[in-house]
């Protein structure tokens, strides 16, 4: 009897402390205003996905994200302005696997032919990484590229006209649209800085005397593009419009193709990409004096200085995710001398590329989606170490 009324006290005990590290587990809960605004998640899905199964998997992972960041003092203090914002409720889809079904029958009816052809592990690997590769390089062209990024803006700017901001989570092909939002669709232009060229060609007079007079809003490619003020060669290069009666016509219209086809400033907080293979398809980028590389340069700029983060996050053991070429900090920019003068504002961005995942690399590329909160905590630990990485000394 002695034994079992010290049993029974013991288990009151551990019952009693585990009460009281429940009651303490939610005081630690940080606190979000009633009258928050949201930060919204747009999730970006990969390669020969179908609808059901990328709400599904979203589903899986987007609670966790909400209490993982909203828990976390660094992104709580920072990103959601020490709960004056939280992470949106409800997850955001952006699917466009509809868009590529024409192009994916021509592929099928090709694949149709070799269907016997080899070993059954040839057959398998044939299907299904030309079914992968065909959406990656699908949606890396302009052609096809662009008018996702114009629906995905529409999204961008309806949920900032209700007083939303956006994270982009792009993962593996969808990455490659998170990216290209970034560079084409984010106000990372300053034309007035075109005065500072040196550029005595008429049109470069044209603009620098234009832009003496009429100070315009910091612009992005699409507006330049679509305004047809500013041409992109197939040797990478920017090339003004040689009309410059169009130029007269046009030009000193600009902040209306801005709104237009710009994503508006402080609407986007961040991109979060994932099983992301942006160093395969954008290896342009690095070559010094390319415009794809000028555009990076100025995506970075605008980062650091306009409070926008950017993290790649890949398992290690994710052969499809590749990481960036390099892991700079404030100071490397600092020292750059294509980017200029650099005001920091808290933004940054992060190569995360590695993270410790217990997968074999067959599943690691969708592990992301199946465990939710390992996935959200890897976000918070690289939005920690990326910032405290940036700014170190």
């Amino acid at each position: 009897m002695k034994y079992i009324n010290r049993i029974l006290l013991l288990a009151v005990i551990i019952l009693s402390f585990c009460c009281n590290n429940s009651a303490l587990a939610k005081e630690e809960k940080l606190p979000i205003s009633p009258s928050a605004k949201p930060v919204d998640i747009i999730y970006i899905h990969g390669a020969y996905e179908t609808r059901d199964a990328f709400n599904k998997s979203v589903r899986n992972v987007h609670d966790d994200m909400v209490e993982q960041i909203q828990n976390d003092p660094l992104m709580h203090k920072k990103l959601l302005d020490n709960g004056e914002k939280k992470i949106g409720e409800k997850e955001i889809i952006f699917f466009w696997a509809d868009q590529t079904e024409e192009n994916l029958k021509m592929l099928d009816k090709a694949l149709a032919y070799v269907k016997n052809v080899g070993s059954i592990i040839a057959q398998f690997g044939r299907e299904t990484l030309s079914h992968l590769l065909h959406d990656a390089i699908w949606i890396s062209k302009p052609v096809n590229y662009t008018p996702l990024l114009n629906d995905l803006n529409t999204i961008v700017k309806n949920e900032y006209a209700t007083g939303n901001q956006v994270i982009l989570y792009g993962y593996s092909a969808g990455s490659l649209l998170a990216s290209e939002y970034l560079t084409q669709k984010m106000p990372i232009i300053d034309i007035n800085d075109i005065k500072n060229v040196d550029d005595n060609s008429y049109v470069g007079k044209y603009f620098a005397n234009t832009i003496k007079k009429q100070q315009f809003k910091p612009t992005c490619l699409d507006a330049l593009e679509e305004s047809k003020i500013l041409f992109y060669t197939a040797n990478d290069e920017f090339v003004a419009n040689p009309d410059i009666a169009y130029l007269k016509k046009e030009f000193p219209r600009l902040d209306v193709y801005t709104d237009k086809y710009c994503s508006p400033k402080d609407s986007v907080k961040g991109f979060v990409v994932f099983g992301a293979p942006l160093t395969i398809f954008e290896s342009s980028a690095a070559k010094e004096g390319s415009s794809s590389n000028m555009l990076l340069q100025l995506a970075i700029k605008y980062l650091v200085e306009n409070d926008v983060f950017f993290l790649v996050v890949n398992y290690e053991n994710d052969f499809i995710g590749m990481p960036l070429a390099a892991k700079p900090t404030l100071k490397d920019l600092q020292n750059s001398k294509n980017l200029g003068t650099i005001t920091p504002n808290d933004g940054f961005l992060y190569d995360a590329s590695g993270v410790k995942c217990r997968t074999n690399i067959f599943s690691s590329h969708m592990a992301y989606w199946s465990n939710g909160k390992r996935f959200a905590k890897s976000i918070v630990k690289a939005y920690n170490d990326g910032y405290k990485f940036f700014y170190s000394e």
